[in-house]
């Protein structure tokens, strides 16, 4: 549970900021210097990251060039909905560098984004951290597998919301002063989405289970006067629980309020 917490706190973190610029071993994941040429925890020799020279700056569309540049991340992004746990725990550390090397080609360009293409590379960051944190999850050999699934789970819902929004620069798009506003909200509001709730009364009943007291639940959608949620906690099946509750229940008996409704009206 406090290992969790900790990864939930990290990708909170990168909702705020757009890229880090911390270089990881392709090894054991340890942080090294950028300048790095091996590590200092498991003496892994790391590959060079190649910095995008001044000459070699793109000429072309800005918002193609982005995109392209956090393609790998939508590709590792495949291995997590087919369950391919193998390769997404093999593949993280090559995901790590190109990361990083992603991050160092866009330091170079980002004073002469705009706002909107900047809160794209931001969304790639966040879904980036995403990625990385269920990775962490996946490697926990001691967390109950039902809370792992429900981890799954939840981290897609989150990366889905913001693919929404990604998918709609693939095509050409330019922003008025209002419809950037209207993207920020919007942007912020994918986190208000996916905010965990933690159940105050004895228990609560998730479809046909309970969950006790100090369980939390994450709401992943809103219709006809109930709430769809997913069970954040170890299972006695296994298996993630959701399923629905009236929210009438849900604001008695958890810290979800009324008003938090408004985030589910697409």
């Amino acid at each position: 549970m406090k290992f969790f917490l900790k990864v939930l706190l990290i990708g909170l973190f990168f909702l705020t900021n757009s890229i880090a610029d911390a270089k990881f071993c392709i090894g054991c994941g340890h942080e090294l210097a950028d300048n790095a040429n091996f590590c200092t925890r498991c003496m892994a020799p790391q590959p060079k990251m190649t910095k995008l020279p001044a000459a070699s700056r793109p000429t072309r569309n800005m918002r193609e060039y982005i995109l392209e540049m956090f393609t790998f991340i939508d590709e590792f992004e495949g291995s997590f909905h087919d369950v391919q746990y193998l390769n997404i725990l093999g593949k993280m550390p090559e995901i790590r560098t190109k990361f990083h090397n992603a991050t160092l080609q866009y330091r170079q360009i980002e004073n002469d984004l705009t706002e909107d293409l900047k809160i794209l590379a931001s969304l790639y960051a966040t879904k980036f951290q995403l990625l990385e944190g269920i990775n962490g999850v996946m490697k926990n050999l001691r967390l109950d597998s039902g809370y792992k699934d429900a981890v799954l789970k939840a981290s897609m819902v989150a990366i889905g919301l913001r693919n929404k929004i990604i998918d709609e620069f693939r095509d050409p798009v330019s922003y008025t002063y209002e419809e950037l506003n209207n993207l920020k909200k919007r942007v912020t509001n994918v986190s208000n989405r996916t905010k965990k709730y933690e159940i105050t009364s004895k228990y609560l009943e998730i479809g046909d289970e309970k969950a006790v007291q100090g369980d939390s639940i994450m709401v992943l959608g809103i219709s006809n006067k109930k709430a769809h949620v997913l069970l954040m906690a170890p299972t006695l099946n296994y298996k993630a629980v959701n399923g629905t509750v009236k929210l009438r229940d849900l604001e008695k008996r958890t810290t979800w309020k009324k008003e938090y409704e408004f985030y589910f009206i697409d």
